[in-house]
């Protein structure tokens, strides 16, 4: 029995030292959409020039004017949400994708340790609970609503988990 405990946990080590890959590339992956989006919001909200703002002036007070009188004018109905581009779909996926992954090396790494083994490093435990937690305390600090700051709040926590996975790696079991 102890032949066949030492190859499983010797299959369980190996998985837990390759799994990383699969975290941290999904971590790049939603880093670099996270990213983008952050550079395409920024761009919508850059101001616009001078010209452009007269002129919108213009269309806005010729529309005010040509409205009905104020007791007659009904309200105007609440715009919907805008729907969500391919671009912010991908993220939520990648994001889910980076968590889900992350999760399962966790679970792999518990599975480890049961075996009896341990890191070099303590600080390995610290680094796989943020691995496995950012995402999910980064989304419920999100509110959902204020989509560019929740695509910050999200991007962070992408950046903490390619950290905390890449330290993690380098603190794990028989590394120097």
């Amino acid at each position: 029995f102890r032949e066949r405990g030492k190859s499983v946990q010797a299959f369980l080590l190996n998985l837990h030292l390759i799994f990383v890959w699969p975290v941290l590339l999904a971590g790049v992956v939603s880093l670099i959409i996270g990213l983008i989006l952050l550079i395409d919001r920024w761009r919508q909200l850059a101001p616009i020039s001078t010209a452009q703002a007269t002129a919108q002036a213009t269309t806005n007070a010729e529309a005010i004017e040509t409205t009905a009188a104020p007791e007659t004018a009904e309200k105007p109905a609440a715009t919907p949400a805008p729907p969500q581009t391919t671009l912010q779909r991908a993220f939520r996926w990648s994001l889910i994708a980076t968590a889900a992954l992350g999760a399962i090396q966790v679970a792999i790494g518990g599975l480890v340790f049961a075996s009896g083994e341990r890191p070099n490093d303590p600080l390995h435990y610290v680094y796989g609970a943020i691995v496995l937690l950012s995402i999910p305390i980064a989304y419920v600090y999100s509110d959902q609503k204020q989509v560019r700051r929740d695509i910050i709040i999200m991007t962070i926590a992408v950046v903490a988990v390619i950290g905390a996975a890449t330290r993690a790696f380098m603190t794990g079991i028989g590394l120097p």
